[in-house]
């Protein structure tokens, strides 16, 4: 349910950014949304394609709104990994294996930890975009740095969950 969720939240930002265009879009989303119901029925087949399409059909009416930078694609970006996430979790929830409970207490603080890590990385990259690149090479440096040190602290608190 939660996957599901947050393909359509990723399917309906992108319909809202196309605008006038949203129709144009909406057989790329339907498509989408029948290839990760197929994914969860039929085991996992088709889901990377599912989230590719998903993300395809955000950064072309993000396109064809004519928008440089978007401020939501950090969300956008968390709303796909967890969709991801959450997909894997509901197919590996199918095997009748018993697990102590606070495996799936961990298992969930690891993706809401790699999620929020993802939101900062994400929001991070798009701030540094957003800056305009008349003030120096040395605040370049230390935005890529800042960038660098961000990614390289969701990848080790990833890890560690």
């Amino acid at each position: 349910m939660g996957a599901a969720a947050a393909y359509g939240g990723v399917l309906a930002d992108a319909l809202v950014h196309a605008g006038p265009h949203a129709g144009a879009f909406a057989p790329g989303a339907a498509l989408g949304t029948l290839l990760l119901v197929a994914a969860l029925v039929l085991g996992g087949r088709g889901l990377g394609l599912a989230l590719f399409i998903a993300g395809g059909t955000y950064v072309a009416a993000v396109a064809v709104a004519g928008h440089r930078i978007d401020a939501s694609a950090p969300l956008v970006a968390v709303l796909l990994l967890l969709c991801g996430e959450l997909s894997g979790w509901s197919l590996d929830e199918r095997w009748g294996v018993r697990a102590d409970s606070l495996l799936a207490w961990r298992r969930g603080a690891g993706v809401a930890v790699l999620a929020l890590a993802g939101l900062g990385v994400a929001g991070l990259v798009v701030a540094l975009s957003a800056a305009p690149s008349n003030h120096g090479l040395a605040w370049t440096i230390a935005g890529a740095a800042a960038a660098v040190g961000a990614g390289g602290t969701g990848i080790w608190v990833a890890r560690r969950a």
